[in-house]
């Protein structure tokens, strides 16, 4: 899925695809207008996390080049899609071309004939991408987490499935976990009946604390922490009938659905509940060919949906970062 921010007069950039097989394989949501390119980051972009491409047509940016590349930063950091920028005209000589190789982007457009322009933009949608320009690949954190400064206190994170056994706790857990190791203060709260959490913490060998567990950076609770943290992750475990107050006041609202089709029944169930809220859909074990039509169905102004990789270790954190970093990606003050 690629998304076009286009300016005015570069609209029909990508109408070439029309009819052709890219067409067929692909959706091309275009935006046209004026954008500044760090606020569309922050406040924008996560409706649209899900997309594989997103092709920024440098004119229709009001930020100067300096700004442009930051918020590019911001962005790879926060989100995993391949940026295509179309720069008519500039140079490789130029500050910003050097630039954006620099924040590993090789997917630059130069050309200023429309039909050369095209060829490049079809090159840079391939599998392969523009291979022309080589890109700068930073270095392997060691740790493998990015690391952040978070400026928060308390948010309040609220995960509920459609049904048990659908990772309702493993998704809160993965969330706490990879919270911590990039550098948040976080606390994991077992707000349902299940008993999960003291099989979890004989199962691990988790260290006492208090009337709670600690486990890889993270407390685990039965009842909301008694510091100030950045941010508190209720497991409400299945369905609405539980520890409602807490879903009802929660920052964000994470809601994990089964698409198998006996499970159907259970999500949109849940997701009726949810009417006119804004929550994330976080779907497990989703095969690549369905996830379009699933978004087709699903996705609205309220609830967006997010495809969680498998990962049968809950306390590693690192199969979901992407999706993570989208959940709480208001919250960061700084990489």
């Amino acid at each position: 899925m690629i998304l076009y921010l286009s300016s005015d007069q570069h609209t029909n950039l990508l109408d070439f695809t029309a009819g052709s097989d890219m067409e067929k394989q692909t959706m091309i949501k275009k935006m046209v207008g004026n954008f500044v390119l760090k606020q569309f980051v922050i406040y924008v972009m996560r409706n649209f996390s899900h997309f594989t491409d997103v092709v920024l047509d440098r004119v229709a940016f009001h930020d100067s080049d300096g700004e442009f590349v930051e918020a590019i930063e911001e962005f790879l950091t926060m989100y995993s899609p391949r940026i295509t920028v179309i720069c008519e005209g500039i140079s490789q000589s130029d500050s910003l071309f050097t630039s954006l190789l620099e924040c590993e982007v090789g997917n630059i457009v130069c050309h200023t004939e429309i039909m050369d322009i095209q060829q490049e933009i079809r090159e840079c949608l391939s599998e392969m991408g523009m291979v022309r320009y080589q890109s700068r690949v930073r270095p392997a954190r060691l740790d493998n987490y990015e690391k952040y400064q978070f400026d928060c206190e308390n948010i309040v994170i609220a995960v509920v499935g459609s049904q048990m056994r659908v990772g309702t706790t493993t998704a809160a857990i993965g969330l706490c976990t990879w919270l911590a190791h990039a550098g948040a203060s976080v606390c994991y709260v077992e707000a349902n009946q299940s008993g999960h959490l003291a099989i979890l913490a004989r199962s691990y060998g988790m260290e006492q604390v208090d009337d709670g567990w600690q486990f890889k950076g993270v407390p685990y609770r039965l009842d909301k922490p008694d510091r100030d943290v950045n941010f508190i992750v209720y497991d409400l475990g299945k369905g609405l009938g539980e520890r409602c107050e807490i879903l009802d006041g929660a920052d964000i609202k994470l809601l994990v659905c089964g698409t198998k089709p006996y499970e159907l029944g259970y999500m949109r169930h849940l997701q009726a509940g949810m009417a006119g809220i804004d929550a994330y859909l976080f779907c497990p074990f989703v095969a690549d060919e369905i996830k379009g039509d699933l978004i087709d169905i699903l996705q609205n102004d309220y609830h967006k949906v997010l495809f969680s990789d498998y990962k049968p270790e809950p306390t590693s954190g690192d199969g979901n970062a992407r999706h993570y970093k989208t959940l709480i990606a208001e919250y960061i003050a700084r990489v």
